[in-house]
């Protein structure tokens, strides 16, 4: 389970939301070109930055950009990776720790609410956060994210400041990363896209056929 949008929401055609990670361009490149959704990965600082282009080549309810690349488990040598994603109204961050290489961590946080704890996922407190980034305040940290009513993509560029990483320009504007230097624009291969939808289908009828057994 993933936090996702709020009821009777549409994403944007552009998702707002970014990954970054400490592994090389080219194997996150041939990572992000096994998945389903349009991206362009490039270098940027010290780290290797992906952000989503367009829509999932898939299917509702799995045409969300953000989720998806958010609740994706990046390669081993990624790791560690920091996502900072805007889903529905609400600001996420994702993190993979090198420890728990496999495992994706969640903040959510909601403009009315601030933090929430929703069921189903693997919470992340500021530590691994902040451990992922490599650097910046974990007090400033947790005051900011104890913060309510900001936009949702003001709170994430100020977590990007707190943490000393770049980027976060690319939340707002998207598209730039098209512009950025090495960048690679990746669209999504039809074979991939047919596995994904496979394995989405064998996954339902696996659960109608546990309900009706039960």
């Amino acid at each position: 389970m993933t936090p996702t949008e709020r009821p009777g929401s549409r994403p944007a055609a552009v998702t707002q939301g970014l990954l970054l990670t400490a592994g090389p361009v080219e194997e996150v490149a041939d990572w992000a070109a096994r998945g389903v959704v349009p991206v362009v990965v490039a270098p940027l600082g010290e780290r290797t930055v992906l952000v989503p282009q367009d829509r999932p080549a898939v299917r509702a309810p799995y045409d969300d950009a953000a989720t998806l690349c958010a609740a994706r488990p990046a390669p081993v040598r990624a790791a560690p990776t920091l996502g900072c994603w805007l889903i529905g109204e609400r600001a996420v961050l994702t993190v993979q720790s090198r420890h728990r290489r496999r495992q994706v961590s969640w903040v959510v946080w909601d403009p009315e609410h601030g933090v929430l704890r929703p069921p189903g996922i693997e919470r992340a407190s500021a530590r691994p956060v902040v451990a992922a980034a490599g650097g910046g305040s974990r007090a400033e940290l947790t005051a900011m994210l104890a913060e309510l009513h900001h936009p949702p993509v003001r709170l994430l560029q100020a977590v990007l400041d707190i943490l000393g990483l770049p980027g976060a320009h690319l939340l707002a504007a998207p598209r730039a990363a098209q512009d950025l230097p090495g960048a690679r624009v990746l669209l999504p291969d039809r074979r991939e896209v047919g596995y994904f939808e496979d394995a989405v289908r064998d996954a339902v009828l696996l659960r109608r056929e546990l309900g009706a057994e039960v």
